[in-house]
């Protein structure tokens, strides 16, 4: 007889184990999709604020053309235009750079959306294997 319960006991808590485990994967899997989600979000964000940026390169190249076609612009001495001109260089430059970071950064972040999709993925086939065990399990 207590042999029985024990082979009962022992069987019980191995499928309580392996359901356990199944959840627990499926709610790895879970966090690892909304991270994954999360990466993507600000993928996108991180190229919307490089292509703002952009723009926003763009209008004050205009505005810099119109600024130094104006009077004023033709008033200043060499020294001043140079200045003035080694200022905008260096402003763009740095606009450059971060347009550039911030493509580089969202370039990472997909190849991370990429990885944690696969991860949701592995984590949810361990899950359908635990499962799939404590079947068998059930039915010997």
């Amino acid at each position: 007889m207590l042999r029985g319960i024990a082979k009962i006991y022992a069987r019980l808590s191995y499928l309580f184990q392996l359901e356990v485990e199944g959840h627990k994967n499926d709610i790895n899997a879970a966090t690892a999709k909304r991270n994954a989600e999360e990466k993507r979000t600000l993928v996108t964000q991180l190229n919307a604020e490089a292509d703002a940026i952009e723009q926003n390169m763009k209008q004050v190249d205009a505005e810099e053309e119109e600024r130094r076609k104006g009077e004023e612009y033709l008033k200043l001495t060499d020294k001043e235009k140079y200045d003035d001109q080694q200022a905008s260089k260096k402003e763009k430059d740095a606009a450059l750079q971060m347009i550039t970071e911030k493509r580089g950064l969202a370039t990472q972040e997909a190849k991370n959306v990429s990885d944690a999709e696969q991860v949701a993925q592995v984590l949810r086939g361990r899950a359908a294997d635990s499962r799939a065990f404590a079947d068998k399990i059930r039915q010997i």
